[in-house]
């Protein structure tokens, strides 16, 4: 299939700048004498070396070293592949699970001398069958972290004996209890039933086991929620869940703003599923259309694209509702042109497949995830592509919840003690410098945070927990899905599990007691918990001891799935569902999630900011991006880290944020995106090093305080609270900042020796499927002095014709 198409990974690229050509053609810079070299005078501003870095950003391996010539947690834990013995300079491979409130996959962890030192995906075993994303993979550093809580603090200083944070606490929390007061956990979702276990008993400990007292509330908070999807699943099927999203059932995929190859709810399963319908030697082949307003992993990977502003996601779903004849519950179904002409690509290809077909929505908006319902019910997914009797667990924020929790504290009512676990409000709340300020007002503030990050640094008490590294712990991700993490090194420092935490603080009868780094506390609760809860509700192993040991060497088991059935839709949940969608004007603001960043739990991690952004090539920071044709000339007159980008300020309601634009070709006109997970550490915590900006001869960059400055700026505080969910996506306007240039960092284009067309190759799938591979895939021909011939057949190292060759030259090298 011939093609005039011209391939290019970047604006500077495509247009062929000067500075680009320049860069291009000097590929290998003009070397520096050594005179020259040592004559910069900023050499003496220097104070680390590159080799250093990981050092200066503060991780070290020293506390490993010790923590592996000491015991290991138990002696009977199961490998992947069990060694005779273990032989120094060779791996151990243990088979676990990572979980972090966002982020789900079954893993193996490998480790050398006791050391963990690489995570990568099982594909023998879980439903995500070896897909990771680069946080799973760059976990393992911040096992490492130096910044990490070494001991538990009390008012900010470190007390290296838990006795005495535990007496101190379970004396405040007992005052508390005798006076009937308020007691609130706000966690991520939890998905453990260990977790759930101790938390059962925290709670039994303040409520005296009345099942009926309020002075005992758990809120479970997510950064990035997705309670949309719950409250319209409520509303139109009467049960408040996710499904279960099968793709690889799907021929046809219509994706509206869920980017669901990156970050939108599984991701690491939807990868697998994905990817087993994109293969053109496969049965048949899924068609996909993305209407998105940003460009995406998935709307980079998709047949049809469409670019459509956030508040027009309720437009394409009532558009092709209407081309079906249901009902849309009085939304619009105005579309531009070029998006009628996907969007009505889409209804055939819908229409072919019927049931075969998945409509995803990406909006945290229940009416938009409602008329996704319908389209849905209408096509007849629920019976093969998507499960409700097999609900997914994970994402259960209650964002109402949440706000009026939020809404006490800055009030300073209703709260007498809260516990943070595994979520970080302070940060990821719009209004979170108000809140900090509210906890520090509360009798009794506890935080089980690893870092004393910018929430723990506002409470009381800090009972660091593990790292997931170091640490027993089970999953229930799906309904039919347990799953089980098994340390595997020794806790490195001075920290305790939040399951043990928890169960000494609720025991008023000092039977728990703490049995520090080689604890088995937890261990024994999840293991008597599994036992009664899932070892009876399968049928695979008659006796527990085989079950048990064979759940923890593959890190989980399958219980038999109930197959999909189609619930029937509730019409009255469309009434008035028009009133409900989002109402765009001016600039829309879409707030996304980076694949190595996400929403900035790991920000600490220079591995993961130093990895170059999918889709922009940019390391390191967050900017705004934005249509090329819009921002040339308006809003920026740079586009590469060779000028440096400009500066404008987005506002959104009184919120205000300066930034560098970026171009994004495939983004929808008149919006901007701005990625989540930045500008960590705005009042300097002590959450890792590389969460902050450094000068480019060493040291931090700081503010007029003397306070580092952070990289990047923090969008969460651009979250607004619609309708009772999270929304991410807003409207706001822009405004260039000046002159000024931002230096930026991103990966280099090279240019192809070959030409770039013997890279990139397009097709048909018709044609891939009935002609020779010539038609497609022409080999690729070498033209020398003599002859041109297939690239194949040329060897480097045989002797090549030297006659009636004109000039000629030699090369001597001395060893």
């Amino acid at each position: 299939m011939g093609t005039t198409r011209k391939y290019w990974k970047g604006i500077e690229e495509l247009n062929e700048t000067p500075e680009f050509l320049q860069s291009r053609d000097q590929e290998f810079p003009q070397s520096m004498s050594v005179d020259e070299f040592l004559a910069d005078e900023n050499l003496k501003e220097t104070s680390t070396a590159r080799r250093d870095f990981l050092k200066f950003l503060g991780f070290s391996v020293a506390a490993a070293t010790v923590a592996a010539c000491e015991a290991p947690v138990t002696k009977a834990i199961p490998y992947v592949i069990k060694p005779e013995n273990v032989t120094p300079g060779m791996p151990t491979w243990y088979a676990s699970t990572y979980y972090d409130g966002t982020s789900y996959a079954s893993i193996l962890v490998k480790t050398r001398e006791g050391r963990p030192i690489f995570v990568k995906g099982n594909r023998d075993f879980g439903f995500t069958k070896g897909n990771v994303n680069p946080e799973i993979v760059g976990s393992v550093l911040p096992l490492y972290d130096s910044a990490r809580l070494q001991n538990p603090t009390i008012d900010g200083s470190e007390v290296s004996d838990w006795s005495k944070v535990d007496a101190s606490i379970k004396s405040k929390l007992g005052d508390i209890v005798s006076k009937k007061g308020k007691v609130v956990l706000v966690s991520n979702t939890i998905i453990s039933p260990v977790t759930k276990a101790a938390i059962g008993a925290l709670k039994a400990r303040v409520t005296g086991g009345d099942e009926a007292a309020t002075n005992f509330e758990h809120i479970q908070y997510d950064a990035v929620s997705y309670a949309g999807i719950r409250l319209a699943n409520e509303a139109t099927f009467g049960m408040p869940i996710i499904p279960d999203y099968d793709f690889s059932k799907a021929k046809t995929i219509v994706s509206i703003g869920a980017d669901f190859l990156s970050s939108w709810l599984l991701s690491t399963e939807y990868q697998a599923q994905y990817s087993l319908r994109r293969n053109p030697d496969g049965e048949w082949m899924s068609k996909h259309f993305q209407f998105e307003s940003i460009l995406s992993i998935t709307g980079s990977n998709a047949d049809y694209r469409g670019m459509i502003k956030p508040s027009e996601q309720a437009n394409v779903l009532a558009y092709l509702l209407s081309k079906f004849g249901a009902s849309t519950g009085g939304a619009s179904t105005t579309l531009s042109a070029a998006t009628t002409k996907i969007a009505d690509e889409a209804f055939n290809s819908l229409k072919k497949s019927k049931g075969e077909s998945l409509v995803v929505c990406g909006s945290n908006n229940k009416a938009v995830q409602i008329l996704a319902n319908k389209l849905n019910s209408v096509l007849g997914s629920y019976t093969q592509t998507i499960n409700v009797n097999n609900p997914v667990n994970m994402f259960a924020s209650e964002d109402a919840k949440m706000s009026q929790f939020v809404t006490n504290v800055i009030a300073g009512k209703g709260v007498d003690a809260v516990i943070f676990h595994g979520v970080n409000p302070v940060y990821t709340l719009p209004n979170g410098a108000e809140f900090a300020k509210g906890i520090k007002k509360i009798a009794l503030s506890i935080s089980t945070a690893a870092y004393a990050d910018e929430t723990a640094a506002n409470c009381k008490y800090i009972a660091p927990d593990h790292h997931a590294l170091e640490s027993w712990v089970d999953y229930n991700p799906k309904a039919n899905h347990y799953a089980i993490a098994q340390p595997s090194i020794r806790p490195l420092f001075n920290t305790a599990q939040v399951q043990e935490s928890f169960l000494v603080w609720a025991d008023t009868e000092g039977k728990v007691m703490r049995g520090g780094k080689d604890s088995k506390v937890v261990y024994d609760l999840m293991k008597s918990t599994w036992e009664v809860a899932a070892f009876p509700a399968q049928t695979k192993y008659t006796d527990v001891y085989t079950f048990w040991n064979k759940a923890i060497h593959d890190s989980c088991i399958d219980l038999p799935v109930v197959a999909p059935t189609a619930p029937a839709f509730n019409e009255a949940s469309l009434t008035g569902l028009a009133s409900q969608l989002p109402k765009g004007k001016g600039v829309e603001v879409v707030l996304y999630q980076k694949a190595a960043i996400g929403i900035g739990l790991q920000a600490n991690n220079p591995w993961l900011q130093e990895m170059a952004d999918p889709i922009s090539k940019v390391t390191w920071d967050n900017y705004i991006t934005m249509n090329p044709s819009q921002m040339e000339g308006k809003y920026a007159t740079t586009f590469d880290q060779e000028n440096g980008l400009n500066l404008a300020k987005v506002k959104v309601g009184n919120v205000e944020m300066e930034l560098p634009v970026y171009p994004s070709p495939g983004q929808a006109l008149d919006t901007v995106g701005i990625a989540l997970g930045y500008g960590r550490g705005e009042n300097d915590e002590n959450i890792g090093n590389a969460a902050f900006q450094t000068k480019e001869y060493g040291g931090f960059e700081t503010d007029a305080s003397g306070k580092r400055v952070p990289v990047g700026k923090n969008a969460f505080r651009f979250v607004a609270v619609e309708n009772g969910t999270m929304s991410y996506d807003l409207s706001g306007s822009v405004e260039k900042s000046g002159d000024e240039k931002y230096p930026i960092a991103a990966t280099q284009i090279h240019h192809t020796v070959m030409v770039r067309h013997s890279v990139v190759r397009e097709t048909t799938l018709e044609i891939y499927k009935n002609r020779g591979k010539e038609a497609y895939n022409p080999a690729n021909v070498l033209t020398t002095h003599y002859l041109s011939d297939d690239v194949s057949k040329f060897v480097l190292w045989d002797a090549h014709p030297v006659e009636k060759i004109g000039h000629r030259w030699g090369m001597t090298i001395d060893l």
